[in-house]
C-alpha cells in the first residue's frame, strides 16, 4: 500500500516515480471521483486508458448534456444553473415537476424531484452551498435541472475495446418513491424484447461515441420512454450496486476481471457461459433513527435461490429513509433461471429480515 494525496495529480505522479517502474503500472478505476485522475495518470505513463477529456465529460453531467445535444442523442430537456436566480428560467425550459441535481456527484446524492419553482430554487441553493464533496474535492458548483421522465429505468453495461463498444447486458432497475431516487433492486439481464434491447444498445453506443469512450467497462443509465430510450448519464467505470456480481452469477462473465485485462492491454472475454438471471435487493430503513438490531439474515440466506445476505450497518448506526445510495444498510442477492424466480427469492428473503430502528425524537 502506498499512501499519497489522490486528489493531487502531482502527488500521484511523485508516488509512481518513487515506488514503481512504468512497466509495473496499470490503471483500473472503480470510483466515479477518481476516474479522471486515473485517466490523466495513465496518459502520462502512456498506458491503455480512456482519453482524459472523455472521462471528464462523463463526470460533468452538464458537459455530457451539451455533448449529447450536439450529437443528437435523445435525452431529457435540461438547463444548467450556477445561480439561484436561474431557477425560473430553468423551470420554464424543463417544465414541472423536474429533477434537480449536482453536475458532478455520485450515488443519487442531492438528487431531488421538485414540484414547483420554490422547491427548485431551494434545492439549487442547497447544492451551490456545497464547496467540497465526500472525497474532499472542490465541487463544480453547477446544478442540472432536468425534465422528469416518468418511465422504466435501465442501465446498460458496455465494454469498449479500441473505441468499439459491446453490450454485456442490460440491467432493470427499481428506485424508491419520489422525491428521492435511490435504486433498491436490480435484475440482470432485464427481460426485454430483442428489438427494444437493440434500440437501447444503439442509443448508448451513440452516446459513448459522442463522449469519446474507447476502453473498458461503462455503466450508462437510460429511461425507456414512449418515444424511445433517453440517455440519463454515463459512468465511465464498471457498474456499482453489485451489478458485476449479478453479471457473473447470470452469465459467468467476470466484468472486473475483464477490466483488469483491458488495463493490461489484453482483449476482453465477454462471451456468456450461462443464460440465467440474478438480482439484488437492498435493505433500507423505513424511518429515521438508530439501528438497534437486524434479525432473520440466516433464515433469509436459506431461501431457495438466495446466493448471499449481508447486513452492512452495525447496531448503533444512525439511519434514515433513503436519500442516496449511502443509505443502504445491506443486501440480498439471488439467482434463478427465470426473472420471476429471482423476484420471488428476493421477496421471500426480504420478508424474513427485520430491522429494528429506534425512531429519532421529533424536533
Amino acid at each position: 500500500m502506498v499512501r499519497c494525496d489522490t486528489n493531487s495529480d502531482a502527488a500521484l505522479r511523485a508516488a509512481v516515480q518513487e515506488r514503481f517502474r512504468r512497466e509495473e503500472m496499470r490503471r483500473r478505476p472503480t470510483s466515479d471521483f477518481y476516474v479522471p485522475a486515473a485517466a490523466r495518470t495513465a496518459q502520462w505513463l502512456g498506458l491503455p486508458g480512456n482519453p482524459p477529456e472523455a472521462v471528464a465529460v462523463c463526470r460533468d453531467k452538464s458537459a455530457l448534456r451539451e455533448r449529447l445535444r450536439t450529437a443528437g442523442v435523445r435525452q431529457p430537456r435540461y438547463a444548467l444553473v450556477r445561480e439561484p436566480d436561474g431557477a425560473a428560467a430553468a423551470v420554464a425550459r424543463t417544465g414541472l415537476p423536474c429533477v434537480v441535481k449536482p453536475a458532478d456527484d455520485s450515488g443519487s446524492t442531492n438528487v431531488l424531484l421538485c414540484a414547483d419553482e420554490a422547491e427548485v430554487r431551494a434545492q439549487i441553493e442547497r447544492i451551490l452551498a456545497i464547496d467540497t464533496n465526500v472525497r474532499g474535492m472542490p465541487t463544480a458548483r453547477t446544478v442540472l435541472v432536468e425534465e422528469y421522465l416518468e418511465a422504466p429505468e435501465y442501465s446498460v453495461e458496455m465494454f469498449s475495446q479500441d473505441g468499439q463498444a459491446v453490450c454485456v447486458g442490460i440491467t432493470a432497475k427499481s428506485v424508491t418513491a419520489t422525491p428521492h431516487f435511490v435504486e433498491h433492486r436490480h435484475l440482470f439481464p432485464a427481460p426485454l424484447p430483442a428489438a427494444t434491447a437493440q434500440q437501447i444498445t444503439e442509443t448508448v453506443t451513440a452516446a459513448l461515441d459522442a463522449a469519446g469512450i474507447r476502453l473498458g467497462a461503462t455503466h450508462t443509465e437510460v429511461k425507456l420512454t414512449a418515444d424511445g430510450p433517453a440517455l440519463i448519464e454515463i459512468n465511465p467505470r464498471p457498474a456499482g450496486g453489485m451489478i458485476p456480481e449479478l453479471i457473473r452469477l447470470a452469465t459467468g462473465v467476470d466484468l472486473l476481471g475483464e477490466q483488469l485485462r483491458a488495463a493490461l492491454g489484453l482483449p476482453p472475454h465477454l462471451k456468456s457461459e450461462d443464460s440465467g438471471h440474478a438480482g439484488i435487493h437492498f435493505l433500507l430503513a423505513d424511518t429515521d433513527g438508530t439501528l438497534t438490531a437486524a434479525h432473520g439474515a440466516r433464515a433469509a440466506a436459506a431461501v431457495d435461490g438466495v446466493e448471499s445476505v449481508l447486513v452492512t450497518a452495525a447496531p448503533g448506526t444512525p439511519v434514515r429513509r433513503p436519500r442516496s445510495a449511502s443509505d443502504r444498510l445491506g443486501h440480498v442477492i439471488a439467482r434463478h433461471p427465470e426473472p420471476e424466480g429471482v423476484h420471488t427469492a428476493l421477496d421471500t428473503a426480504r420478508a424474513l429480515i427485520r430491522l429494528d430502528i429506534e425512531a429519532a425524537p421529533r424536533s
